[in-house]
């Protein structure tokens, strides 16, 4: 009993620790290019001693391909809670947007992961920019369910609107982004928003 105690505690701490690690790369990642990162910088932000650091990511490409990977798991899970939503698909295209905005605006790992995504280098890994053309096909996807339940027009050619959705998020994502650091993200999807539905909207 006290032997499984003890090896539950180490496991509690094992995944805090990786969870302090993540959360501190992806505060230096979102600051800093990733090969102007060090690893005992990752290691002073995270409060981790760098003997902890290498048992748990062995390199700064670990690491960094860590927090993509599990920026691209939060970004799923906003996907997730949209689909379980009621209401037609024009409105769940904007409330994915919105939310999407709202996590990048205040999530440091997810931040962290679109730096390194747009931070070209070999040591990361090579479909880290691949989510981005995932989320047009996403888009789409809702935009045919919109021209089937009729809250998007039938003259809409769906594979061009969502290059259009995805063309304003992304320009709202970048530029919110140099402005403040995405504090301004959800607020520029708000003003964009009205236009994405005098376009799609039946």
């Amino acid at each position: 009993m006290v032997e499984r105690r003890a090896a539950s505690l180490k496991q509690q701490r094992s995944i805090e620790t990786r969870e302090a690690l993540l959360s501190g790369a992806a505060r230096v990642f979102s600051d800093l290019s990733y090969s102007g990162t060090r690893l005992r910088t990752i290691a002073n932000e995270s409060g981790i001693s760098e003997g902890a650091m290498y048992f748990h990511f062995g390199t700064k490409a670990e690491l960094a391909n860590a927090v993509l990977a599990e920026q691209q798991e939060r970004m799923t899970e906003v996907l997730a809670s949209m689909q379980e939503e009621e209401g037609d698909a024009l409105e769940k295209l904007v409330l994915l947007m919105n939310r999407l905005a709202v996590l990048i605006s205040t999530d440091r790992i997810v931040q962290g992961g679109i730096r390194l995504a747009a931070d070209p280098n070999v040591e990361i890994t090579a479909d880290a920019r691949d989510p981005y053309f995932e989320w047009i096909a996403i888009a789409q996807s809702l935009i045919e369910e919109g021209v089937r339940d009729g809250s998007i027009r039938a003259d809409v050619v769906p594979a061009a609107a969502a290059e259009y959705a995805n063309a304003l998020f992304v320009g709202a994502q970048v530029l919110s982004g140099l402005e403040d650091g995405w504090v301004s993200f959800p607020s520029r999807i708000d003003r964009l928003t009205p236009f994405l539905r005098r376009e799609l909207g039946d």
